[in-house]
């Protein structure tokens, strides 16, 4: 049985998870939070991130190039939203 999830369910697991991820120890991520600036992600800790997130998400993979788009959690939001959609 599927279970449908909203667009600020999915953001807020989101957000939650890259919270509890960030290299600067737990933190409180924001849509508008800046991943490498203010949450102190660098390459490797995305590529980390994205991984998690493929299998949190049930998403297929996300390539480097998706990854390294990402500046804010918002946009990281947004690519899970748009590759949830995409694999349904």
């Amino acid at each position: 049985m599927e279970t449908t999830e909203t667009t600020e369910d999915l953001g807020r697991r989101v957000r939650d998870l890259i919270g509890r991820m960030s290299p600067l120890g737990e933190r409180t991520a924001e849509s508008h939070h800046d991943v490498m600036n203010d949450l102190g992600y660098d390459s490797v800790a995305i590529v980390e991130l994205a991984l998690v997130l493929e299998s949190e998400f049930d998403l297929r993979p996300i390539d480097d190039e998706q990854a390294f788009d990402v500046v804010t959690v918002g946009d990281v939001e947004q690519l899970v939203r748009r590759l949830s959609a995409a694999g349904a």
